[in-house]
Parts: structure tokens; sequence; C-alpha cells
């Protein structure tokens, strides 16, 4: 049996129903309580840490101003002060940077434990957790696309790299792994580039979703998949976004499982794997969820 973990990045609980994308809607499925600590909105870095861990960006310590990394006092220093600058900007000066000093960022791990750290699990490109090649692949897609690449060079690339992840997903279900983790960037960079085009927009999710359909078929009876995100996309078409800045991250955060629930909050994931797994392998290993959390969840008095 295997788990698997499907990490799709800005997949919009709003944008599934008005595109309305059966391929997303597994078993159960809903919103999902995200959060947001140094940014007025959810911080992929952040949140992504907090699914693989089960605890906040104070304990897990992957923050927006501790998520970039130069190796290098002086650009680490400055880059404590861009935080809370909006992620193209962020771009701009990450590349100047990089142009200029032919150094570039990576991303911040984290030193807890987490959902991956068991006998017989994977983790593939999981911010926080993983060195983040992939993740910075998408994200100089997206600062490219902003300085103009063509629509077609855009989605070429950045299918072709949501195709590597999906296809390590699909091989994994033919070896002896428990739990697998993959975290796809592909409608994040869409929903930044596409938040006033709806046509182009859909036209990503679809493909998306005919990704998680080819996934599907490949599982086994007793294997599971829950797909989830850390936040939405604010987009000049929806009327509840009618008061935001589009291409902003939005609050709907989406779960769908082959189970018959889904977690309640980035926080629960972790629990959730663990329900999962030990339904059918009695000799799982716990993580290390801090005892007060498992008080609140309900899982010991």
């Amino acid at each position: 049996m295997t788990v698997v973990v499907l990490a799709l990045d800005a997949l919009d609980a709003g944008l599934v129903e008005h595109f309305n994308l059966d391929e997303f809607r597994l078993e159960s499925s809903g919103p999902i309580e995200t959060f947001a600590y140094s940014k007025d909105d959810p911080y992929t870095p952040e949140v992504w840490t907090t699914v693989a861990t089960g605890v906040g960006p104070e304990e897990h310590g992957v923050t927006g101003a501790g998520t970039s990394e130069w190796g290098n006092p002086l650009l680490e220093f400055a880059s404590k002060f861009t935080g809370r600058l909006s992620e193209s900007t962020r771009g701009t000066l990450g590349r100047f940077i990089r142009n200029t000093t032919n150094q570039r960022e990576t991303i911040g791990r984290t030193d807890r434990q987490t959902a991956f750290d068991r006998d017989n699990a994977v983790v593939r490109n999981w911010p926080g957790v993983t060195d983040g090649r992939d993740l910075q692949q998408a994200w100089d897609l997206m600062n490219a696309v902003a300085e103009g690449m063509s629509k077609q060079e855009f989605e070429r690339k950045l299918l072709c790299l949501c195709a590597e992840q999906f296809g390590w997903a699909r091989e994994i279900l033919h070896h002896d792994v428990s739990l697998a983790g993959v975290h796809v960037h592909t409608l994040d960079a869409a929903g930044h580039a596409y938040a006033d085009d709806p046509e182009s927009l859909e036209r990503v999710y679809r493909r998306v979703g005919a990704f998680v359909a080819e996934l599907v078929t490949e599982l086994s009876e007793e294997d599971e998949l829950l797909l989830l995100s850390d936040h939405g996309m604010s987009v000049n078409f929806l009327d509840a976004d009618a008061d935001a800045d589009p291409a902003t991250h939005s609050w709907r955060a989406y779960a769908s499982a082959t189970t018959d629930e889904i977690p309640e909050s980035v926080y629960d994931v972790p629990a959730w794997i663990d329900r999962h797994l030990s339904a059918t392998d009695g000799d799982v290993d716990d993580i290390d969820m801090p005892t007060e959390r498992l008080r609140e969840l309900g899982y010991i008095e």
C-alpha cells in the first residue's frame, strides 16, 4: 500500500468550482484551513513546511524572511528585509542579484522531523524539506513570463516539468514505498501569469487535472491519494475576488482524497497520514508532533 500526497500549490477551491473540474473531486473534497505568518496571505514555503511537520513557522523555522538563504553574509542580511515584498518584486531583486553576483538563493529547510521521516517514505520537491530545485525552476519561469517569454514557451516548459513530477508519482506506485510526497508548482505559476486570463488558466487547470486522472488510474485498491493546496489564487474574473488584487494568494486552499475524509487544516496532514497508513500497517513510525497539538486534534486526552 502507498499513500501519495500530491501538493498542488495554489489549487484554488473556487476555481475548481468555477471551471467545474471533476478530476480534482475524489471521494471526499472541500476547502482546507490554511494560515499566514510572515505575510498578509499564505506563503508557500511556510505552509508546506507546516504540512510536512504539523507545526507552525515559529517552530519549524522556515519563514518569509528565512526562506531564502544566500550563503553570503551580506546578501543573507539583506534578504531578511525583503520578506514582506511581493513575489514579483522579490523575484526581480533576486534575479538582479543572481545576474550581478553569480549567486542564487537556496530554499530554507527545516530541521524538525517530518511526516516523510519514516521507513519506506520518499519525497520530491517539497518546500522546506527537500532541496527545491524543481521549485526554483518554476519560479524562474514565472519571472521569465513576466519579462516577455511567450505563452507557448511558458506553458511548454511549465507543463513538461509538471509531467516529470507526476511521472515520478506514478512510478513510485510500482515500488515498495509506503508514503510518497511530491510538490507541483504548476498552478501557482500559471495563476500568477494568468490571473486576468480565464481561458489560459482553465487550459492549465484542465491539463493538470488530466495528470491527476492518469495518476488515479494507476492506484491499486490499497493505495490512497491525498491532493491538497497551501492557498488559492485571486483572479479578476471571480466575484469573490472583487476586492482583491489579481495574482495574489487567496485563502481558498483545497483538499481532496480517495478516502472518506480530508484534513480540516494544513496542520492536520501528518495526523491524517498516520491514520491512513496505520489502517493497513501497524508498524508505522510516529512523527514528533507536540502533545498539545495532538490533544487539540482529539487524539489524546
